[in-house]
């Protein structure tokens, strides 16, 4: 499942969010078996994925059309709740007015936190909900009649997946964690025969296995100062900040303490929460540094180690030598990705066999749609041309 996918999914899960109030005869972008999907609900919640991605990965965005496709993920989705909106419906699911409590407790506490000071404020959260669906120009009942839909929706979701997803057993687990080894170890036989038979598979285990190498090989805890010496910085100035890592190394020398010179002196204001101190792993870290970090013994402080980004001063304070994860010790880790990988694919089957059989219509039109036929018609004329 890719990135993009697998936040949607995140934002679908925890989508009971507020949404501005319908207009009579407000536009709509798709209709699904009839009942128009708003574009004021479109609009709201590619918004709220944008926002996602300007915090968590802004790169995404600077890629073309990159709107567009998270634009055409976003009406999906919402294509996708409306068919099981009805399907619900369909199924008379009914929700307890202890559930819709529950729900909308559950939506409040979202609302414990005051955005404007970043602080915990349980008390104000009644009060900051209250405000935020009048933003939304929607009444307390408009809303929980939403939320009712979308418990409803849940409901089915959960009664129709009991149905195919398969329960895991110990011996799914271990079959992932021996295909995993497979891979650590470049079993290129069985590496092969996953690749003939399941490529996605081989992906996800790979990337399971990129992910046990870390937390298995050797590592190291370190304290660091960091000096920065960014690109366009003139000679004088770089010449000042290795003086200065010379300085800093005679006083740790005469004995100031080490987190003493990290507060005093890093440049690294991420590290200085946690004073300094950060995990390397063997080969992850620039090669100056891996070389110092791995080879000092555990208490000694290096001399300024010059990289390609500033001067570093290190403290080795302990070392973990590689290891072999067991397969008892993320059994219980391999079982839960499983489970939510059938439960994600039962879904998506379930989702396509509604949609198959449901009449959908979509009058959104996005750019990048466009540019992909035009680039399709083109290569198309090219063959042609090729032939006479």
């Amino acid at each position: 499942m890719t990135k993009t996918n697998k936040l949607l999914v995140t934002l679908c899960a925890l989508g009971l969010g507020l949404s501005a109030q319908a207009k009579v005869m407000e536009s709509s972008v798709a209709t699904v078996n009839g009942k128009p999907v708003l574009a004021s609900e479109y609009d709201s919640y590619l918004q709220n994925v944008v926002e996602q991605y300007e915090a968590t990965a802004p790169q995404f965005l600077a890629r073309p059309y990159a709107k567009d496709l998270l634009g055409k993920e976003v009406l999906k989705d919402l294509i996708s709740k409306e068919l099981v909106n009805q399907a619900a419906q369909e199924a008379k699911i009914t929700v307890k007015d202890s559930e819709l409590d529950e729900g909308l407790n559950e939506i409040k506490s979202r609302f414990a936190v005051d955005e404007k000071t970043g602080q915990a404020d349980p008390k104000g959260a009644e009060k900051r909900f209250t405000e935020a669906l009048k933003k939304q120009g929607m009444s307390l009942k408009t809303y929980k009649a939403k939320l009712s839909k979308e418990i409803a929706a849940r409901k089915l979701l959960e009664q129709e997946l009991k149905k195919t997803v398969k329960p895991v057993e110990e011996a799914d687990a271990k079959a992932l964690y021996d295909d995993v080894q497979a891979v650590l170890k470049n079993n290129t036989k069985k590496i092969k025969a996953m690749e003939k038979d399941n490529p996605q598979h081989l992906q996800e285990v790979q990337a399971i296995a990129a992910k046990l190498k870390q937390l298995s090989a050797e590592q190291v805890r370190i304290g660091h100062i960091f000096l920065a010496t960014p690109a366009g910085m003139s000679a004088a100035d770089k010449k000042a900040k290795e003086e200065l890592a010379k300085k800093i190394k005679q006083e740790l020398n005469n004995g100031m303490d080490f987190s003493t010179a990290v507060k005093n002196y890093t440049e690294d204001q991420q590290a200085l929460a946690s004073g300094g101190d950060m995990i390397l792993i063997k080969g992850m870290a620039p090669k100056e540094i891996d070389a110092k970090a791995f080879t000092l013994a555990v208490g000694k402080v290096s001399e300024p180690i010059k990289t390609d980004l500033g001067y570093h001063i290190i403290k080795v304070k302990e070392k973990r030598a590689e290891r072999t994860i067991e397969f008892d010790e993320i059994k219980n880790d391999l079982g839960q990705y499983i489970a939510q990988t059938r439960i994600l694919e039962a879904q998506a089957k379930y989702l396509a066999d509604l949609a198959e059989k449901a009449d959908i219509k979509v009058t959104k039109e996005f750019e990048v749609d466009k540019v992909i036929a035009e680039e399709k018609a083109k290569k198309e004329a090219q063959k042609e041309e090729v032939k006479k």
